[in-house]
């Protein structure tokens, strides 16, 4: 995760394990989303623009090829999951502090 002074960014690493000072992989899973290897959290990725941390964990159940989010990690704006269906956020809404994430991952839990 890389936090700026108007955005934080998506690195293809989990942002919620970033908090805890850990670096861990997000894969591919069985539903297009980036899942982390240890908290299940996912994101919609929407390649160049938004990495949209999804409302539901994931399952575990990932892709047999494997995909690794820092493979293809292009500074996508972290965003929350407003809306659930695609393209799951309304009017482009980021996360413009990180303390706004902090807020959304603790209402995950």
């Amino acid at each position: 995760m890389e936090i700026t002074t108007q955005h934080t960014y998506w690195t293809g690493y989990c942002p919620e394990c970033g908090l805890n000072g850990e670096q861990v992989k997000m894969r591919l899973n069985h539903y297009d989303f980036y899942e982390c290897e240890k908290s299940k959290l996912q994101i919609a990725v929407f390649s160049g623009a938004q990495a949209i941390i999804m409302k539901t964990r994931g399952l575990g159940k990932f892709r047999n090829t494997i995909s690794y989010g820092h493979e293809i990690a292009n500074e996508e704006v972290l965003s929350p999951q407003t809306v659930d269906r695609p393209p799951f956020n309304h009017e482009g809404e980021v996360f413009n502090e990180l303390e706004d994430l902090i807020n959304y991952l603790n209402i995950l839990k």
